[in-house]
């Protein structure tokens, strides 16, 4: 333990001396975040694959590593995105981005990244898309939030899906006819949104595990 000694001034008393120079507490570094604990971990279909977590230069999530039996499926970080992809061995190999994240400013409302987003999702009215609450989830989906058409383009997306779904008005990370995706400020780290493509069945992949492992 360090000690540290002030400087006193001729006929200082000793109970001052001893006082300045008595041993000082070392300061306590802030406590790690716990390591979130995923319900996926026990889920019956992937009882044959390996339980991991997976870490690239900033982020880290948790998934399932499966053998070629159950289709070689794993999650592999890329820091391009950043985020993370779901690979198949194949062959083919086949690779798909499930996870990424965008940035921020951290008092910022969720719009803020809709231009990164429409950059990266090109569709046929993705430039006139903007965020919705996303339906269909509990009160823990409350705070997660897809992409949609507005307007006139809304009411013909709505329209064609009760008869034979188009292509998707907002691009890849839009409304779908098939498969769940959202958007959703990571909790802890409101300088960050977390897009997650979830398909259309249970994944081999957490998105609530999702941390921040490095600035």
């Amino acid at each position: 333990m360090p000690i540290h000694c002030t400087r006193l001034a001729a006929g200082v008393g000793v109970l001052a001396l001893l006082s300045a120079c008595s041993p000082q507490p070392a300061a306590k570094a802030p406590p790690a975040a716990p390591t979130p604990v995923s319900a996926l971990r026990s889920a019956p279909e992937f009882a044959a694959c390996t339980w991991q977590e997976v870490k690239g230069a900033r982020l880290a999530m948790q998934a399932f590593a499966c053998g070629p039996e159950q289709g070689g499926g794993h999650i592999e970080a890329d820091d391009s995105l950043p985020g993370f992809q779901l690979v198949y061995a194949g062959p083919p190999v086949e690779r798909r981005p499930v996870v990424r994240t965008f940035a921020k400013p951290a008092n910022a409302p969720l719009e803020a990244i809709l231009p990164a987003i429409r950059a990266a999702s090109a569709g046929p009215h993705t430039a006139t898309c903007a965020f919705a609450p996303a339906r269909g989830y509990d009160a823990q989906g409350k705070d997660r939030f897809v992409l949609e058409p507005t307007g006139a383009a809304k009411a013909v997306w709505e329209a064609s899906e009760a008869v034979e779904p188009g292509e998707p008005p907002c691009g890849p990370m839009g409304v779908s006819a098939a498969g769940d995706r959202y958007f959703k400020v990571m909790p802890g780290h409101p300088e960050l949104v977390v897009y997650a493509d979830m398909g259309s069945e249970i994944q081999i992949f957490d998105p609530e595990t999702l941390r921040v492992v490095a600035p």
